[in-house]
């Protein structure tokens, strides 16, 4: 089931979470998300869309892509906090046959709601590039593979 409770969304984000110092991702769970009157509510669309995954397969990509149910998840989604989002993004990936139409309807356009989910998902996809980029590890990889390059007598 898709379970949007705070603690679940928070357990599985936390691996995903590259560490960091800087406070340069979109918080993990907004202060919104915390109202008495939401979480409910998330929990209902959780298992909403949960449901609607279980049934035969063809009936999910017609209701969340016919009108107006992207305006109406694109609404939802642009308040989420990255925690929720990226649940909500690898949830749908992994159930909906039509996913990437699906998050290219909620991501582009000009309306604001549209630019909040975009500007979310490429800040929490730049970070997670970066941070795979000059992992200690890969940094000293390339480190050998340049030293090899360029004293290739000592390495023979």
């Amino acid at each position: 089931m898709l379970d949007f409770t705070e603690a679940d969304v928070a357990a599985w984000f936390t691996p995903i979470r590259p560490p960091t110092r800087q406070n340069n991702w979109p918080p993990a769970i907004r202060a919104l998300e915390r109202g008495p009157n939401v979480a409910p509510l998330l929990h209902e669309l959780g298992a909403v869309l949960s449901e609607l995954g279980t049934q035969d397969p063809s009936i999910l990509p017609k209701v969340l892509l016919g009108d107006p149910v992207p305006h109406d998840l694109q609404t939802v989604a642009a308040q989420l906090g990255a925690a929720r989002l990226l649940r909500l993004v690898d949830w749908l990936s992994a159930t909906l046959p039509g996913a990437p139409q699906l998050l290219a309807q909620l991501s582009q356009g000009r309306t604001a709601n549209a630019q909040a989910i975009n500007s979310a998902l490429r800040a929490l996809t730049a970070r997670d590039t970066l941070t795979r980029m000059f992992s200690p590890d890969r940094v000293a990889w390339l480190q050998s593979c340049a030293e090899a390059a360029t004293n290739p007598q000592e390495n023979a």
